[in-house]
């Protein structure tokens, strides 16, 4: 297909959105924090390798904010803390001979557990998990005193405004790479038409980080750079109407469902279906980019900015019910195929499923239940 059609078809994919849609304005002007639930376990534990104590009690709330609505100073604090954690002793290295330090310690983990964490109930529970680990981490380790900031991919859905995105120049993230042509006996491949790049990263101020583990599931070391692979054509599925569009669903499955794309996979990659998950990490990551791989995608820092967003579109589908869907979770617990009919259904997760981050949650015993209110439990923060 040529990229004039690709574009074409997407204008008409926009047009089905907008036709469906209801507007109903997002974010809720004032998050709604609902009473804290009652304690599970005994949380003030310490952190693996640190002398940092999970909480009991959520008092001081963490707000997480937009990219763009942090200064230029809370920006560069961000972005050196995410630093700081190159500069950590591993944790996992005896399980994931590729980690090198705290930050890949996060990397391993999503690389060995992505095969029981995507398309199934405990996906955005487990990512919930993943971030405010983190992001304790960042505080712990690094002095980090704030939330993980968020990229609201819709102020950048378009053509022309999606590589200008300010999370990509060179005083944040970096840009996309050079432009390299895709192997044509490569049958591996998402050949996403008005893609980019596909090179290293080029400036920014993680031109120079290494992903040492994947694509694919190992954590075996295979040094290379970051790349990214920009699909702008891509970014029209982030918009604000398919946001609303999934924030529509009367209950978790269907929101998961919608929000994962699953049905670009089961329809064969047609566009009209991809989520919104899958459209944020293609359209950095196009055919040969890191966001791309299913692994590894997490060694890019985009990634933790984009799952924030993930994190922050479940959190704006709960508050809109916040009693009820403070306790909706559904879903299999293991994938189930998304090519061809599901001949038999797996066994659906519910509020008690355990999680974990392999070594990096070792002092608990955590469990959906424990992930459903951000403002409650071991979790403390919230979305403005």
């Amino acid at each position: 297909m040529s990229a004039k059609l690709w574009i074409a078809l997407a204008v008409v994919i926009l047009a089905s959105i907008v036709a469906q849609a209801h507007f109903i304005p997002y974010p809720p002007p004032h998050p709604i924090h609902p009473p804290p639930p009652k304690k599970s376990q005994n949380w003030e534990k310490k952190f693996p390798g640190t002398n940092y104590n999970w909480r009991n009690e959520c008092k001081n709330v963490w707000h997480r904010k937009e990219w763009r609505a942090l200064t230029k100073v809370e920006q560069k604090k961000y972005i050196d803390a995410m630093k700081c954690m190159f500069t950590k002793k591993p944790l996992t290295k005896a399980n994931a001979p590729g980690v090198r330090h705290r930050f890949d310690d996060f990397s391993g983990v999503h690389v060995r557990q992505t095969d029981n964490i995507h398309m199934v109930g405990q996906f955005l529970p487990w990512h919930r998990l993943m971030m405010s680990v983190y992001e304790e981490y960042l505080h712990a380790e690094c002095g980090y005193e704030g939330g993980i900031p968020y990229w609201d991919w819709t102020l950048d859905s378009g053509l022309d405004k999606f590589a200008k995105s300010p999370i990509f120049s060179k005083n944040a993230f970096g840009g996309n790479g050079n432009f390299i042509e895709l192997n044509p006996n490569d049958t591996s491949l998402i050949r996403w038409e008005g893609r980019t790049g596909g090179g290293c990263v080029k400036d920014g101020a993680f031109k120079d980080l290494i992903v040492s583990m994947g694509p694919g599931n190992t954590t075996a070391g295979n040094p290379r750079c970051i790349a990214r692979d920009f699909v702008p054509p891509l970014s029209l599925a982030l918009s604000k109407e398919n946001v609303e569009l999934t924030l529509k669903a009367k209950d978790f499955y269907t929101f998961d469902y919608i929000l994962e794309g699953k049905d670009f996979f089961k329809t064969n990659f047609n566009l009209s279906f991809v989520g919104v998950h899958g459209a944020g990490h293609f359209s950095v990551g196009g055919s040969l980019g890191t966001m791309n791989n299913q692994y590894s995608s997490s060694s890019d820092p985009t990634f933790y900015m984009h799952h924030a967003q993930i994190d922050r579109l479940w959190w704006l589908w709960q508050q809109r019910d916040l009693k009820k869907r403070l306790n909706d979770i559904s879903g299999p617990e293991k994938p189930e195929p998304l090519f061809g009919p599901v001949l038999v259904h797996e066994k659906n997760v519910t509020l008690d499923f355990p999680l974990h981050l392999n070594e990096l949650t070792a002092p608990w015993n955590i469990t959906i239940r424990d992930m459903m209110n951000t403002v409650g439990g071991p979790l403390c923060y919230d979305y403005v």
